[in-house]
């Protein structure tokens, strides 16, 4: 009787093999998740630090009304809309950029600059 008790049966060590596969492919799986949110949120933070770069630039630079487009060549794609607006000392700046197809790569900025009155 002693013997039988100190080993493992056939249906334990199914049961604990069981387990520790669920174990496995709950961590593979979370940590695949993770990486997806990483990539995910690297993107974002890179569209919005090229929009604000791109907003950055209208400020120090001259207002031409209408759409540029480009990219950065790193699959980045931009694009700057300036507008004007009701008061004539006013441009409205939109800045869109997407950075890889995730849609957490997208960032849109929108801003009212202040333009040099004519000489």
């Amino acid at each position: 009787m002693r013997g039988r008790r100190a080993a493992f049966t056939l249906v334990e060590a199914v049961v604990a093999l069981a387990v520790v596969a669920t174990v496995v492919v709950a961590s593979e799986r979370l940590l695949a998740r993770s990486a997806r949110t990483v990539a995910g949120e690297r993107a974002a933070v890179r569209a919005q630090l090229m929009a604000q770069t791109l907003l950055a630039e209208a400020r120090l630079g001259p207002l031409p009304l209408g759409v540029v487009q480009g990219d950065d060549g790193t699959g980045a794609v931009f694009e700057r809309e300036v507008v004007r607006t009701a008061h004539p000392a006013l441009r409205e700046v939109r800045v869109r950029v997407q950075v890889g197809a995730e849609a957490g790569g997208r960032c849109e900025l929108v801003e009212v600059l202040r333009v040099a009155p004519p000489s």
